[in-house]
């Protein structure tokens, strides 16, 4: 179980995922705003590396769901 929740997923599928454009995905890491992981720039970079778990993005997804009153059956 612990190897699922800290399996990386790619940006792509997690926007996928959350049902987002990509770059919507990166600029709220960025700002810290979607608890799925962390967006990290090297100093002196100028891309930043993206860290998305497994564990995380389907927590997330199940506290969305949760705060829109969707149910399992749905």
């Amino acid at each position: 179980m612990d190897g699922e929740i800290m399996e990386r997923v790619y940006p792509r599928q997690a926007a996928k995922e959350l049902n987002m454009d990509i770059d919507t995905l990166r600029l709220m890491m960025q700002a810290e705003r979607l608890p799925i992981g962390y967006a990290f720039k090297k100093p002196g970079k100028k891309k930043y590396s993206y860290y998305i778990y497994r564990g995380l993005l389907d927590d997330y997804k199940k506290r969305l769901k949760g705060s829109y009153g969707f149910s399992k059956e749905a």
